[in-house]
């Protein structure tokens, strides 16, 4: 089975392509994660929404299907999808991350965080 028949009948089975339909680079540029988002979510691996939204971008080939995080610590995976109005769902083990999740994701999601996506 190809790419191109795993997305016609699964949806899924490649990175998305950028815009432009080209395919993404070997490296996703990112800086450190902004004061502003660390105030929001102070986790010890609280990676940016501009590296995340772009990672979300990327693994819903289509705009379909849900992004599952089971590791989700602060929710920044799963605000990324919000803020790009795709399905998401996290898991936590941790009641303090969890809870830290909760008040996050929605505080995440509305930064007006943009990204923009490599050529």
């Amino acid at each position: 089975m190809t790419v191109s028949d795993c997305l016609r009948e699964y949806q899924t089975g490649a990175l998305r392509r950028l815009p432009s339909g080209s395919p993404f680079n070997d490296l996703i540029a990112s800086g450190r994660t902004p004061q502003r988002e660390r105030e929001i979510a102070n986790h010890p691996s609280l990676k940016p929404q501009a590296l995340m939204r772009q990672l979300v971008y990327a693994v819903l080939p289509l705009g379909v299907g849900v992004v599952a995080d089971p590791f989700i610590g602060s929710g920044a995976t799963v605000a990324a999808a919000e803020a790009l109005r795709l399905s998401a769902l996290g898991v936590e083990r941790n009641a303090d991350y969890y809870q830290m999740s909760l008040s996050a994701i929605p505080r995440l999601a509305a930064l007006t965080e943009q990204f923009t996506l490599l050529e």
